[in-house]
C-alpha cells in the first residue's frame, strides 16, 4: 500500500493497533486488505480514506509515490505540473496523467508502474479516492447509481456502475476517464480488483504460464517462513512474553542482485525498491504482524556492517590473500572441488554445478579479503552441541557433519570491480563485502534499533528454509563468535514447498504466488493452510485444491458450523453468552462429560505443541475439540430441548458449546488472527479477555450480550 505520511488521531490510532496487533501511529501501517476490515471502526475507516484521498489529490502529499515516479513525472508529465497555479492543490491530474501514460503502454519505470497499479486498485475499490472521477463524473454517479452502489459495504460498485453504463454517459470528461480504467484492465487485470477476484480459479487454472513479470516475487515458501514466524511471536505474546521483536525483511546486495537489474535495465537501487515493496505487500496482505521490517540497503544497516567488520579485523579474524575456487553467483558463495560436479546440458555441451543447489560454478581467482573460519571449528561444534540449537534433528545431524570436517577460511569480500553493488570494506573502497556477512548481520541491525529498554540478543531463534541453513549454521555463529557475541539460541529450519508433488519451477511455471491464494482463499485461508500442512521436517505440498477443501472443511463448516449453532436466533433468541461451569457439562450426561475432559486436555496440549513449532499438530488437537463439539451438539439436539421445553437442559447445551467455541478461538488467534478476532467478536468476549489465561474452560457466574452477529466467519469458496 502506498505509506500515508499523517499523524492519526489518537482514538483511530487505538484502532491501529487494533487491527495490526503492533505499534502504529500512522495510516502507513494499515495494508490495503485491511482498509475493508469489518471490525475496523467507521471513524478510523473515514479517516483513512479521507488522508488517502489527500494523497491522490496532490502527489507532493505522497513522497513514496513522488519517489517511485521521480524519474517518470519530468519525462510524461512536467507540462501539468509546470501548468498548475502557484501554492494550489494540483487536483489530482499528475496522478492522472501517469495512468494516462501506463495505460498507453509508455515505458514507466517499474516502481512507478506497481505504486500505480496499487492506487488504482485502491480507487476501484473506493471511488472517493479518485479525485478526477469524484470531479468529472458527479453528476453521472448521481443519475446512474442507485443507494445500493453508494452504501459502504458495496466496495467498487461505483466504478462498476459507471463501467457498465459507459454508453449512456453524457459527460465527454467523465467518458474519457471510464475508458482509460477500463483499458487499464487490460494492462494489469489487479487495476480492476472484482474482476481479478472473480476470475482468480480461472486465471490460476487458464493463465498459470503466463509469464509473471520482471524482476523476483514473492512465493508461498517466503509467506510460509514469515507465518511461522508470525504465529510463534503471536503466541509468545499471548503467554505474556514481553517484549516480543519480530524482524523480516529483504536483502538487496551481492551479484544475483547486480545482475538481475542490469537485465531489467533498471538501477540497481531502483530495482531493489521495486522489489522490497512486493515482498513487503505480500507480508502485510497476509497479517504478518512483524515490528520491524529491515532492507539491508538502509543506512542504519550498512553502518553496522561496517561497526561490525572493524571489529573482526581488530581481533585479527580478517587478513588479506588470494583466493580460488568455484563460486556460484546464484547461491552467493565459493564451493569446494568436491561440491561440484559436471552435467551435460541438452545442447550436449557440459557444465559445472554445485551438487548442494545443481546451479551453475564459475571458477574464480582473486585477491580479497579472508575471514579465520578454521580457528572457529571447536567453538562451533560447542555451540552445536550445548542444547537443541538446530531443529529439526535431521538439520542438526547435518550441521553436525559438516563440523566433524575441517573448515577452510572464508573468503569475505569481492572485487569491487566484479561486484559494485554492495557495501564497500572499511578504507579499502577496492572491494565489497561479502553479501552473507553483509545480509545475516540484518539481525544485529535489528537489535541495535529496537525501541526495548531490555537486552534482546542473542535471538531466540531463527526462522530460515533449509536452502540457507550453512549460512546460518556455520558462518553467522562464527562470524558472532569471532566478535565477541552469543550466537542465536536456536535456528528452525523448515522445507520447501512442492506444487502438486513437483518442484515449483519459472520454467515450469507452476511457481505458486501468495495473491493467487488470497484472491481465491483469503489470506486466513493461506495462513491455516500453510500451517495446517507444513511439517518443518519435511517438504510440504501445495495443491489448490486442498487449500479450498481445508480451508472450506474447517474453518467454514468446522469451526463456523459450530459457531452458528449455538449463536443462531432460533436456539439463543436472546442473543447471550450464557454463564458456565462444569455443572452444566455434567447436566448434559456423558456427551457433556466427555466434551469436558477434551476441553480440559486440550489447551495444554496445544500450548506445548506451539513451544516446539508443531503447529500443524496444534491445529489437528484444536480441530478434535471443534469435531467433539460438534458431535456433542448433534448428539443433544438441542432443537428437540426447545420443542419439549426443557430449557434447563436447553441452556446448558448451550453454554457448553459456545465455551468451547470460545476455547477454540483464544487457541487459534496465533493461526489465523482476524478469523479468531471476529469469532471472539461474535462471541461478545472482552479483548482484555483474550491471553492464553483465558484459554481454558473458565466458570462464568453472568450471561453476557453476544456480539454483531451479520459477519460470516470464513465465507464458503466456492469452487468447480
Amino acid at each position: 500500500m502506498t505509506p500515508i505520511y499523517f499523524q492519526l488521531k489518537p482514538e483511530c490510532a487505538d484502532e491501529v493497533r487494533r487491527v495490526m496487533r503492533q505499534r502504529a501511529s500512522s495510516v502507513d501501517l494499515i495494508p490495503e486488505s485491511h482498509l475493508d476490515d469489518t471490525t475496523l471502526e467507521l471513524h478510523c475507516k473515514e479517516l483513512i480514506l479521507e488522508r488517502m484521498a489527500e494523497q491522490n489529490l496532490d502527489i507532493r502529499f505522497n513522497p513514496a509515490l513522488k519517489k517511485a515516479c521521480t524519474m517518470d513525472i519530468p519525462k510524461f508529465c512536467l507540462a501539468v505540473w509546470q501548468s498548475a497555479p502557484k501554492d494550489r492543490e494540483l487536483e489530482g491530474k499528475v496522478v492522472d496523467c501517469l495512468k494516462q501514460n501506463f495505460v498507453s503502454k509508455k515505458p514507466l519505470t517499474q516502481s512507478c508502474a506497481d505504486h500505480l497499479t496499487v492506487i488504482m486498485e485502491q480507487q476501484a475499490l473506493h471511488y472517493q479516492l479518485d479525485p478526477v472521477l469524484v470531479s468529472v463524473c458527479d453528476k453521472e454517479i448521481e443519475v446512474h447509481c442507485g443507494p445500493e452502489e453508494l452504501e459502504n459495504n458495496r466496495q467498487g460498485q461505483v466504478e462498476e456502475c459507471l463501467k457498465r453504463k459507459f454508453d449512456t454517459l453524457t459527460n465527454v470528461e467523465c467518458r474519457r476517464h471510464i475508458a482509460l480504467l477500463i483499458t487499464a484492465v487490460q494492462i494489469d487485470i489487479q487495476a480492476d480488483p472484482l474482476l481479478h477476484r472473480a476470475c482468480a480459479i480461472d486465471l490460476v487454472t487458464f493463465c498459470k504460464d503466463v509469464p509473471p513479470g520482471e524482476g523476483r516475487k514473492p512465493h508461498i515458501g517466503h509467506v510460509y517462513t514469515a507465518v511461522l514466524a508470525d504465529s510463534s511471536a503471536r503466541f509468545h505474546r499471548l503467554i505474556g512474553c514481553s517484549p516480543v521483536v519480530f524482524s523480516t525483511g529483504t536483502d538487496e546486495h551481492g551479484l544475483k542482485i547486480q545482475q538481475a537489474s542490469l537485465q531489467a535495465n533498471k538501477d540497481p537501487s531502483q530495482f531493489c525498491d521495486q522489489v522490497s515493496v512486493l515482498f513487503k505487500n505480500a507480508l502485510d496482505k497476509c497479517e504478518i504482524g512483524y515490528t520491524d521490517y529491515i532492507r539491508t540497503t538502509e543506512n542504519r544497516h550498512k553502518e553496522n556492517v561496517h561497526s561490525f567488520w572493524n571489529i573482526l579485523s581488530d581481533k585479527g579474524y580478517i587478513y588479506k590473500g588470494k583466493y580460488e575456487g568455484w563460486y556460484c553467483t546464484a547461491d552467493e558463495t565459493f564451493v569446494t572441488e568436491d561440491q561440484t560436479t559436471l552435467v551435460k546440458l541438452p545442447d550436449g555441451r557440459e557444465q559445472r554445478v554445485s551438487t548442494e543447489s545443481n546451479r551453475p560454478v564459475e571458477w574464480f581467482s582473486e585477491e580479497n579479503y579472508l575471514f579465520k573460519l578454521s580457528k572457529l571449528r571447536g567453538e562451533l561444534l560447542k555451540w552445536l552441541i550445548s542444547g537443541p540449537v538446530v531443529r529439526p534433528v535431521r538439520h542438526y545431524n547435518l550441521v553436525k557433519s559438516w563440523l566433524e570436517q575441517d573448515l577452510v577460511d572464508l573468503s569475505v569480500s569481492r572485487p569491487r570491480a566484479r561486484l559494485s553493488w554492495g557495501i564497500p570494506v572499511p578504507e579499502d573502497p577496492s572491494q565489497t563485502i561479502y553479501v552473507w556477512l553483509d545480509a545475516l548481520l540484518n539481525y544485529m541491525t535489528v537489535a541495535k534499533h529496537s525501541h526495548s529498554d531490555k537486552n534482546i540478543w542473542p535471538p531466540s531463534v531463527h526462522v530460515i528454509g533449509k536452502d540457507i541453513l550453512k549460512f546460518h549454521s556455520i558462518y553467522w555463529p562464527a562470524f558472532l563468535l569471532a566478535a565477541g557475541f552469543d550466537p542465536p539460541k536456536c535456528l528452525l529450519v523448515h522445507g520447501h514447498w512442492l506444487a502438486d508433488d513437483q518442484k515449483m519451477s519459472k520454467t515450469t511455471g507452476n511457481v505458486v504466488s501468495p495473491q493467487s491464494c488470497i484472491d481465491i482463499a483469503t489470506a486466513t485461508g493461506l495462513r491455516y493452510f500453510l500451517l495446517h500442512e507444513g511439517v518443518p521436517a519435511s517438504d510440504g505440498n501445495f495443491s489448490m485444491t486442498k487449500l479450498v477443501r481445508i480451508a472450506n472443511s474447517n474453518l467454514a463448516d468446522g469451526i463456523g458450523n459450530l459457531v452458528n449453532r449455538c449463536c443462531g436466533k432460533n436456539l439463543n433468541p436472546l442473543q447471550i453468552r450464557l454463564a458456565v461451569s462444569p455443572s452444566d457439562f455434567e447436566a448434559c450426561g456423558s456427551p457433556g462429560l466427555e466434551l469436558l475432559d477434551l476441553l480440559q486436555r486440550t489447551p495444554d496440549i496445544v500450548h506445548e505443541e506451539y513451544l516446539q513449532w508443531n503447529f500443524y499438530k496444534g491445529i489437528d488437537q484444536i480441530m478434535a475439540l471443534v469435531r467433539g463439539a460438534n458431535g456433542f451438539f448433534q448428539t443433544m439436539e438441542p432443537w428437540k430441548l426447545k420443542k419439549e421445553g426443557k430449557i434447563d437442559k436447553l441452556n446448558a447445551t448451550l453454554a457448553v458449546t459456545m465455551e468451547t467455541a470460545r476455547v477454540v478461538g483464544t487457541l487459534l488467534q496465533p493461526i489465523v488472527p482476524s478469523y479468531s478476532e471476529r469469532l471472539l467478536d461474535k462471541l461478545g468476549v472482552p479483548r482484555e479477555n483474550r491471553d492464553w489465561n483465558f484459554a481454558r474452560l473458565r466458570s462464568n457466574t453472568a450471561d453476557t450480550s453476544l456480539g454483531a452477529q451479520g459477519t460470516v466467519l470464513f465465507p464458503k469458496i466456492k469452487s468447480d
